[in-house]
């Protein structure tokens, strides 16, 4: 066609693949453009734009917003971050020490790689978890990665029972993720379930406790764990990690059991998992201690 469709940009643009001429029609944005609002309708959009409204410092303070996206939105428009302090003294009031932080790296093969498997189950292959036994304490490392090519399941929840053992919380990020993961290994392995559930029991979402009380113009509208916490903590970053996120992990982590690599391959991508899921865990100490630091100046409610 001579001329491009007169078809407004949207999520058919990378849904279910993305076009390649998504630069063409998706020219560069604003850094405070408004759709790194969090959850922003399309339909919403469209009404600002019509508006002519593309910043979010232009939305009018009687623009209809959730609370999360005015909280948003005002951080944005003052510059500098916003901290729920009341929402996260009684968020925080529930965890109790030892606190442990917890990630899990999994792959989720088409065809089931082991018994009581199904297509895209999630097959766990590594966690990292850090502790912190007491206020002020140093954070301790262990960590559980299976490089064989044999069934890790087992393996890796008896590893993980020993660590966290009975009491004090389990501080995630994105806790239905790791929740159901112990589900999967509740059912494949039953003589676990009991102490499954209880791990289950200890679990304290630190997701949730950001995006209810806390926000940054830096996040752009995202709670991801790799916007967050460049953001709260910028001297740590996830850039020049070999591995440096989940579906990489998976990637390099096949790569290992297949057993075609040689010692020293094998061994250099054995510590990149190492040091990625570590990043993860640690990343969940530097946020914690970041929203519960009675040093932050900010805007407060």
């Amino acid at each position: 066609m001579p001329n491009a469709p007169e078809i407004a940009p949207g999520r058919h643009c990378t849904d279910p693949v993305t076009c390649e001429f998504f630069d063409h029609c998706n020219p560069a944005r604003l850094k405070d453009h408004i759709s790194y609002l969090p959850l922003l309708h399309a339909s919403a959009i469209e009404k600002l734009e019509g508006m002519g409204v593309e910043s979010i410092r232009d939305i009018p303070d009687d623009f209809e917003l959730s609370d999360i996206q005015r909280r948003a939105c005002t951080s944005v428009q003052n510059g500098e971050p916003w901290f729920d302090r009341g929402g996260l003294k009684a968020a925080l009031a529930g965890l109790q020490y030892p606190i442990f932080f917890m990630d899990f790296e999994t792959v989720n093969p088409a065809i089931p790689r082991f018994a009581g498997m199904r297509p895209y189950d999630h097959l766990p292959f590594q966690w990292s978890v850090h502790v912190v036994r007491r206020l002020g304490a140093e954070p301790e490392h262990r960590d559980f990665l299976t490089t064989e090519a044999g069934d890790p399941r087992r393996k890796f929840i008896a590893s993980l029972c020993e660590v966290v053992r009975d009491r004090g919380s389990i501080v995630v990020f994105n806790a239905p993720f790791e929740s159901q993961r112990l589900s999967d290994l509740a059912a494949w392995l039953p003589d676990f379930a009991v102490r499954i559930e209880r791990i289950q029991s200890r679990l304290w979402d630190l997701l949730l406790v950001v995006r209810n009380h806390v926000y940054h113009p830096a996040f752009a509208g995202s709670y991801s764990l790799k916007t967050v916490l460049p953001a709260l903590v910028p001297e740590m970053t996830y850039s020049g990690l070999e591995v440096a996120n989940g579906r990489d992990a998976g990637l390099a982590w096949e790569s290992v059991v297949r057993g075609a690599l040689e010692h020293t391959e094998r061994e250099r991508i054995r510590r990149a998992l190492l040091s990625y899921c570590r990043q993860d865990t640690l990343a969940l100490v530097r946020v914690l201690e970041k929203v519960r630091s009675p040093g932050i100046t900010a805007s407060q409610r």
